[in-house]
């Protein structure tokens, strides 16, 4: 059997990369999946570290952080992203009351989070929107605020907006803040990409592809299937998810469920306009991206070959 060393930080998605470990096994292949030792190493505020674990032969592929590994690219070291699971940012608009639209966020404060794109593609956004020089953006750090916390800085008054990912976003509406509703934003990167080398795809190409028609099969099962991810959920990632969500009873774990599935796209290609606003929100802080054609770094034979398969969705 063909085998294959993933490496991740976030526990927030395992759901879907131990549903994936399911998906390839059924294909031939063995799939490790390894989490990132944050004791160990620093990855830095973008995770693009992860690159020298990559290129080194460390691990075969990366499952998150492709909007910081664009940077090995953008300088030609040769790593290649053939899959994006969720191509647009699914984070909820969290704002303050008396806020109704998005003009009314002129002259106010938004708070941002500290690290991840999160840091980065609010103020992107609010350029995109044509709101950047009227909005001041207040960056406070996790160790002030607790993971996920910049939402108090709105709630206490200081800030008057913030992004929230949607599993964490229920404290600050249960705090009396409300959700204000926004344009779809494309972004891919953040949510489980797959990255590898060039070496990689020469070398293990049946790996690779198994790897990737895992990866359609993993999105339709969430689709579809949700009493096997569910099943995949109680089993073998309860335990890992109690980091960030405490003991998961019946009801909550059913809700996770139903998030994840709902932010992930029909098939898990990227979008140009994704692709184009991951290197869009670190422009500034990347010079190393400033000429830099995303395009290269993708590699989508792998997934024009799953979506051929008899049968499969999206084909």
């Amino acid at each position: 059997m063909d085998s294959l060393r993933l490496l991740y930080r976030d526990v927030d998605r395992t759901p879907y990369l131990f549903a994936l470990r399911h998906c390839a096994k059924r294909l031939g292949l063995e799939l490790e999946v390894l989490r990132y030792d944050m004791d160990r190493v620093s990855a830095g505020p973008t995770g693009q570290e992860w690159g020298e674990m990559l290129l080194s032969g460390g691990v075969d592929v990366i499952g998150e952080n492709y909007w910081g590994l664009q940077s090995y690219r953008a300088i030609g070291r040769p790593v290649l992203c053939v899959a994006s699971v969720v191509n647009v940012w699914t984070e909820k608009l969290i704002v303050a009351p008396g806020i109704e639209s998005l003009d009314d966020l002129r002259g106010k404060r938004f708070a941002l989070r500290s690290v991840g794109p999160q840091a980065l593609l609010p103020k992107r956004w609010l350029a995109d929107i044509g709101l950047a020089s009227s909005v001041e953006v207040v960056t406070y750090p996790e160790r002030e605020t607790g993971r996920w916390g910049h939402w108090k800085k709105v709630a206490d008054g200081e800030c008057q907006a913030c992004f929230m990912t949607n599993i964490y976003a229920d404290r600050a509406l249960g705090a009396g803040l409300r959700e204000l509703p926004y344009e779809p934003y494309p972004f891919d990167g953040g949510n489980v990409t797959l990255t590898t080398t060039e070496a990689t795809a020469r070398g293990k190409p049946d790996a690779l592809q198994a790897l990737v028609d895992a990866t359609f099969d993993t999105t339709a099962l969430f689709k579809t299937d949700p009493h096997a991810v569910l099943a995949i959920m109680r089993k073998e990632c309860a335990d890992l998810l109690t980091e960030h969500f405490g003991v998961l009873e019946e009801d909550r774990l059913e809700w996770l469920y139903g998030v994840l599935r709902d932010e992930l796209a029909d098939v898990p290609l990227p979008t140009p306009e994704g692709i184009s606003n991951a290197r869009r929100v670190r422009l500034g802080t990347a010079p190393e991206l400033d000429a830099y054609n995303p395009m290269i770094m993708w590699e989508l034979g792998f997934a024009r070959r799953a979506m051929a398969r008899p049968a499969h969705p999206g084909s």
